[in-house]
């Protein structure tokens, strides 16, 4: 009977997954055939799996070399996809995969710590019910999104050392391991959840390798995030402006914090850093609290998020909620086991607040078919009139520099040049100097959204027309192609 209970609780949060999967992937490859995704963030990782796999390293779309924007060095395996003619939609798919997968290990570590396969099966659909999970794949391909399954499988393992010694012990650590690396590998911010996790091992009594982790991750993180990074990018950062007084990168975020405590103090009083925590949480009914040591794997990037001036850092649609929620359901298992140690009935009781509060997150905010923003605008359900976008596909080149519409750039980032209109004449979100635009005399296409532009870009347009620098013009469905006339 337990080997049926085991074989039937796999076969259901496979089901779970595989119908995850199908639904969610097909509403994100229809938005993305909408013209509904934008530069940033997918035109920026489309470009850059481009560049890389031609041997080219200059991100135009958000003006940073590549690996200076983040170190996501798993890329390299995506690159072969590419020279297959791979681009967005398949990013996206994989991105859609890598989530609904990541219950897979929540499932395992539920079954572990709390030794029931029903538990197990609850928080594995939970995972797939929180808003958030349907978010980030909403959002589409983010490099810290393709890591939730490997850090999650890196979590489990890690926490399931089995009793004894020898060589199966070396293996089960080597798997360990690697799938931490793999993580880690997808972006530098993943070393300090790794570095949390080894902090627990270590509170755990498992000293030894937790320190391993936590030396690792500490030296990783130092010298590729640290250093690489900001080397690579020169002066400038991903980061920019986002911590005003703070600092214009997470360590001299944390230098500053270190010295004049009550910036920091004011910062998490002004974003509301408790209803942050709060919102992470309450889908899972708060048994997150109940394994404080477990949340170290979410708190370096929960303090990342929340001490910046821009909300959707801690809004729960974006990508930066990737690491916080994997922390969250981690901790909200163990806070299940806690519970169990001490009453099987509490126990029960709170893997079903889980599935509860789970369902009711799922449908008062989440972009599932049942969720209350299913129908609000995140999706482009219906027809959609795509042939004024698609005409100007067609008419620029496949290597010609273009000027678009931030939905057009997704759409023509296999290239080595393609700008945000009013770029390179106007220079914004752009992360680097002027000095790295091409001359604008090299910019063939601008392709535009009538009535989207704001006063300054309309008047560079008129200007750019007036001068008869740009001509031939092409309207259709309200989305304008022109030719640059003059040399």
């Amino acid at each position: 009977m337990p080997v049926v209970r085991k074989s039937l609780s796999s076969a259901l949060i496979w089901a779970s997954i595989f119908t995850w999967i199908i639904i969610v992937g097909r509403l994100v490859v229809q938005r993305h055939n909408s013209y509904a995704t934008f530069d940033f963030d997918l035109g920026i990782h489309d470009q850059s799996l481009w560049l890389l796999a031609h041997g080219k390293w200059f991100n135009t779309v958000c003006g940073l070399p590549v690996f200076g924007h983040h170190a996501m060095f798993m890329y390299y395996f995506l690159v072969p996809f590419v020279w297959l003619g791979g681009g967005p939609n398949l990013w996206n798919i994989f991105q859609v995969i890598a989530l609904a997968s990541a219950a897979f290990p929540v499932f395992l570590i539920a079954r572990h710590r709390l030794k029931s396969e029903i538990s197990a099966l609850v928080f594995g659909v939970s995972w797939l019910l929180l808003p958030t999970t349907g978010y980030l794949a909403w959002e589409t391909f983010h490099p810290e999104t393709m890591a939730i399954p490997f850090l999650l499988m890196g979590y489990h393992y890690a926490t399931s050392r089995p009793e004894g010694f020898g060589k199966h012990i070396t293996r089960h650590n080597v798997i360990t391991i690697a799938w931490i690396a793999a993580a880690m590998l997808w972006k530098e911010d993943i070393a300090l959840a790794v570095i949390g996790l080894g902090i627990l091992l270590m509170f755990h009594k498992r000293i030894r390798f937790g320190l391993v982790l936590l030396g690792g991750a500490s030296l990783y993180f130092l010298i590729v995030a640290v250093w690489a990074v900001p080397h690579l990018a020169g002066e400038f950062s991903a980061y920019g402006s986002l911590y005003g007084n703070l600092g214009t990168t997470p360590l001299e975020v944390a230098k500053t914090s270190l010295r004049h405590p009550s910036l920091f103090v004011d910062r998490l009083s002004t974003n509301d850093a408790v209803s942050y925590a709060g919102r992470i949480t309450s889908p899972l009914a708060f048994l997150s609290f109940l394994a404080p040591l477990t949340l170290l794997i979410g708190l370096p990037q929960y303090f990342i998020n929340i001490l910046t001036t821009a909300d959707f850092t801690w809004s729960m649609m974006y990508h930066y909620q990737a690491i916080p929620n994997v922390a969250a359901i981690a901790a909200a298992i163990e806070g299940a086991a806690f519970l169990k140690r001490r009453s099987q009935s509490l126990a029960r009781l709170g893997v079903l607040g889980v599935v509860v509060c789970a369902f009711i997150a799922a449908n008062s905010w989440g972009l599932l078919p049942f969720g209350a923003k299913y129908n609000t605008g995140y999706w482009p359900h219906g027809a959609h009139d795509t042939t004024g976008w698609e005409t100007a596909l067609k008419r620029v080149g496949p290597s010609d520099v273009v000027s678009a519409h931030y939905a057009f750039v997704p759409h023509a980032s296999h290239r080595e040049v393609v700008y945000t209109f009013p770029n390179p004449w106007i220079k914004t979100n752009f992360l680097n100097d002027d000095s790295k635009f091409v001359s604008p005399s090299k910019v063939k296409w601008l392709v535009i959204k009538d009535g989207t532009l704001g006063k300054e870009p309309q008047d560079l347009l008129n200007k750019l027309l007036a001068q008869g620098e740009y001509g031939d013009g092409q309207t259709i469905a309200g989305i304008t192609t022109y030719k640059r006339l003059l040399p």
